[in-house]
């Protein structure tokens, strides 16, 4: 009977095994990581002020950052590109989040709105 036993969970652990080495990986977005009570996507985890407009490779980070978050962390019903660029969509995204959030809607992710979007805004 221990015989068994050790077969059958030998033979589990195998294919249990075999059936992960299969599994594809994740190379979309970094994992997310704690911030303190908060969430981030491990692009940024400043407050900087970031709007439209903005250029270079921190402003891409936080701007990355941002729809990462609103991806992750809200029920904005359209999926944003995480691709750096504060755009339309990404500007009407911010502008839903900060309404719902009830915070000051200008498009702008300043502190408060930093703070919104880690935490999550859910409607």
């Amino acid at each position: 009977m221990i015989v068994r036993k050790r077969i059958a969970l030998a033979v589990a652990t195998a294919a249990l095994g075999s059936g992960l080495a299969l599994a594809p990986a994740a190379t979309a977005a970094p994992a997310p990581q704690e911030v303190g009570a908060a969430y981030s996507c491990g692009y940024y985890n400043g407050t900087a002020l970031t709007k439209s407009g903005q250029t270079g490779s921190a402003a891409v980070k936080r701007i990355k950052e941002v729809q990462c978050l609103i991806n992750r962390n809200t029920s904005y019903p359209t999926i944003l590109g995480v691709d750096g660029k504060f755009g339309t969509k990404t500007y009407n995204a911010v502008k839903t989040v900060q309404k719902k959030a009830r915070i000051s809607v200008d498009g702008q992710v300043g502190k408060n709105t930093w703070a919104k979007l880690r935490a999550g805004v859910w409607w």
